[in-house]
């Protein structure tokens, strides 16, 4: 499920809480419209009512919707005909897709001066941009975004922007500047009187100070959040407090006080019927009741997560459950379950990480192919144009010579054909130095296709590589703990041993950084030259952020804590003399 779900909806004149059972009602209406304008908003709002529950018929609505506004010149329904689209993209995580009907839309409300459509489409934009880790792109359309709203007194919208740019930077562990977002946009929406988007800033906030183990804080916010959602008696937003409570509570280690917020969400969603809400509780009381040491508890709730789960396709509910199944089999010395539900556990998060960081750098590889063909495609045109220019310059200084040679000297008609010759001659390797340049055009957007897909390749083969090994680390060390496996502890030592070397081998980076320095070519030579006391591992850390990766991700390749990343990435901030507004990943980029 999408969690930009908020941003989302600002999009649109009609909202997902403010849907009502219309369908029905908008669709007997389109059966009676004529081929104008309101058949096509109709269309459009038909479309956006499917999105979630059926996102076929969100796509062929506004393609239906798209046609008819073509025919009859409607240029607004044109732009939201492709928001639509786009929003079905999204939905898909087809994001460059996605992208691309985006920023249709919004040239159509630029040329129109639409100020309110231009500012969805640059929010859709940098939603587009949050989700594939591009967060500088992100802040910057969700900024202009803002001024736009901002200038037209919206402050609905302004509070939507201000609360996506909290969520961009909770996804870069900014905290305190998520923070900063969140009370902000929290403070227009009390102002609005809309109650139920300031507890969804409320859980937001509690999210924060969870991160930051401010506890009691984080407690207080969830408990405010979920008084609002009882006035309302919205059993989706109470269920949701009450699993973030028994998480807080969780983490805090405060047991009891878990169990009771995961079953009083259990009985609210006893009518509700939430399978996805359940699972959350099921899994939250199987972690409680691990930690309490009733191990039968336990494994009935994983279960019960395990099989809803299976049931609606939540594969990191799954994951989840089954690494609860084998912990617990593991402490009740059940090591042939506790094998069985590790290995299930370790695929499954194989195949969720692979999918990601496959879509993930696939993004990423897409914009940064993009943004480099047309750099190339440029100076090659420029180019051209001077081939083209200077082709010209010879061709009327031949003219002008042959007229005045031809009424000045008759006598030297054969100097005069000799020089039309040459000029002729010259033309010729004119037209084939611009056909070199064409050449050397395609040669450079195959060959930079080629690094790239080689970068991309290696950078996940490694990123894959050390999550396995990190893996079969675990499960050796869990399997250590076991008495009967004291005879082969010097064997399991000796394999711990090895995957620890393996960590620390050069071989692994010299390839990488064969393959980096073929894309980001002489990065580290410049960066070492600037600031010569970088050390080699602060360079192999620039360069993992130069390709964007998260801190997980970074963490995974340099087989260190994510918390040391963040460590790390704020000492090179201090070596590189970077200011505190500056982003770290921008400078980088224009290495």
């Amino acid at each position: 499920m999408k969690i930009s779900i908020i941003a989302l909806l600002s999009f649109f004149t009609t909202s997902l809480f403010a849907q009502s059972p219309k369908i029905d009602s908008l669709e007997n209406a389109l059966k009676q419209a004529s081929e104008d304008t309101t058949k096509v908003n109709l269309m459009v709002d038909i479309g956006i009512e499917y999105w979630s529950n059926d996102p076929a018929k969100t796509l062929t609505y506004n393609d239906q919707a798209l046609a008819l506004a073509k025919k009859i010149k409607y240029r607004r329904g044109e732009a939201k005909s492709y928001q639509g689209i786009g929003i079905y993209y999204w939905q898909k995580n087809e994001y460059p897709k996605a992208k691309a009907f985006y920023e249709q839309s919004k040239s159509i409300y630029k040329e129109l001066g639409d100020q309110v459509g231009y500012g969805r489409a640059l929010t859709n934009i940098g939603m587009i941009h949050g989700e594939q880790g591009n967060y500088g792109l992100a802040l910057d359309n969700y900024q202009q975004s803002l001024a736009i709203f901002k200038a037209l007194g919206d402050k609905k919208r302004m509070a939507n922007n201000i609360n996506s740019i909290g969520n961009v930077h909770k996804n870069q562990k900014n905290f305190e500047e998520a923070l900063t977002s969140y009370k902000q946009a929290m403070g227009i929406w009390t102002a609005l009187g809309d109650q139920k988007s300031t507890a969804g800033s409320l859980i937001n906030i509690a999210s924060i100070y969870t991160k930051q183990k401010k506890y009691d804080a984080a407690i207080s916010s969830g408990n405010r959040a979920l008084a609002i959602f009882e006035s309302f008696k919205d059993s989706n937003g109470q269920i949701i407090c009450l699993n973030n409570l028994g998480e807080i509570y969780l983490q805090k280690q405060n047991y009891e006080e878990a169990k009771l917020r995961y079953e009083k969400a259990l009985t609210i969603n006893e009518q509700f019927q939430s399978k996805r809400l359940m699972v959350t509780s099921y899994n939250g009381l199987g972690q409680v009741y691990t930690q309490l040491h009733l191990q039968n508890k336990a494994i009935e709730n994983f279960e019960k997560a395990k099989t809803l789960a299976l049931e609606i396709g939540t594969r990191p509910a799954l994951q989840q459950s089954y690494q609860g199944l084998a912990t617990v089999y593991g402490d009740r010395r059940d090591f042939a379950n506790a094998y069985h539900f590790q290995q299930l556990a370790s695929t499954l998060k194989d195949s969720i990480f692979n999918a990601e960081n496959a879509a993930k750098i696939m993004n990423l590889r897409v914009h940064y192919e993009s943004e480099n063909k047309q750099h190339e495609i440029e100076l090659l045109q420029h180019e051209k144009d001077l081939g083209y220019a200077h082709r010209n310059m010879l061709a009327i200084a031949l003219v002008c010579g042959l007229g005045i040679l031809g009424l000045a000297f008759n006598r030297q008609r054969s100097k005069v054909r000799s020089d039309r010759e040459l000029h002729a001659a010259q033309r010729a390797l004119a037209q084939i130095e611009l056909q070199n340049r064409l050449e050397k055009e395609q040669q450079l957007i195959t060959e930079l296709e080629f690094r790239n897909k080689a970068l991309t390749t290696h950078t996940l083969n490694l990123i894959q590589k050390n999550s396995i090994l990190e893996d079969i680390r675990q499960t050796i060390s869990l399997a250590l703990k076991t008495r009967t496996a004291e005879e082969h502890s010097p064997l399991f030592s000796r394999l711990v041993n090895l995957i620890d070397y393996s960590f620390s081998l050069d071989k692994d980076w010299d390839e990488f950084k064969m393959y980096f320095e073929g894309v980001h070519k002489d990065f580290f030579t410049k960066l070492k030259k600037e600031y010569p006391d970088l050390s080699s591992g602060e360079l192999r850390l620039a360069a993992l952020i130069r390709l964007n990766l998260n801190l997980k991700e970074s963490a995974t390749l340099l087989n260190i804590a994510p918390d040391s990343v963040k460590t790390a990435r704020h000492r090179l901030r201090k070596k590189l003399n970077l200011p505190e507004e500056s982003n770290l990943t921008d400078y980088l980029m224009t290495i």
